[in-house]
């Protein structure tokens, strides 16, 4: 649940961006391009902060 909302505290973090800079520029390049790297960086993080919660489960054996 909290790398779900990690990913879309970023993902809306880079929309913003977006839309921030669109109202600069007379393109709607800027907002998609943000939109794409806001997903994969939403995901990313969401991912990170999931397992960085869930951890291992502690039956990984060592090799010599």
């Amino acid at each position: 649940m909290i790398g779900i909302l990690a990913g879309a505290v970023v993902l809306t973090g880079f929309i913003g961006l977006g839309l921030l800079l669109d109202s600069r520029v007379a393109s709607a390049v800027p907002v998609v391009v943000l939109t794409l790297a806001g997903a994969y960086a939403g995901w990313l993080v969401g991912v990170i902060v999931f397992g960085a919660i869930r951890g291992g489960n502690g039956s990984q054996a060592r090799e010599p």
